[in-house]
């Protein structure tokens, strides 16, 4: 399992844009959010991808979890294919507490 923490949106967009398409009406949220931060039209607010919280967990198969959060909104989170891992949502959990740790914000 692999943590991957992003701080720009452009690449966050390009890396996990296909696998939250795959159920697009269930990810309209994150995909919303990323679609706009792609653009680079709105840097106001909640709206300012700096700001952002956006990560993925993975395995050899590909991403099995994506994380997105716009603050003050709640984290939203994906399990590729509807399909739940225990195992990726804690790195998730660890990846958030080490990001925490270090007071990036």
């Amino acid at each position: 399992m692999q943590f991957t923490l992003y701080n720009d949106v452009k690449s966050f967009y390009n890396d996990t844009y296909d696998v939250l398409m795959r159920h697009e009406a269930q990810n309209v949220i994150p995909l919303g959010n990323i679609i706009i931060g792609n653009s680079g039209t709105y840097k106001t607010g909640w709206r300012d991808p700096a700001n952002w919280f956006m990560a993925f967990v993975s395995d050899d198969s590909g991403i099995l979890l994506t994380a997105v959060m716009t603050p003050p909104h709640n984290l939203t989170i994906y399990a590729t294919d509807n399909k739940n891992n225990e195992e990726a949502l804690n790195c998730l959990l660890e990846g958030i507490a080490v990001f925490n740790e270090n007071g990036l914000q």
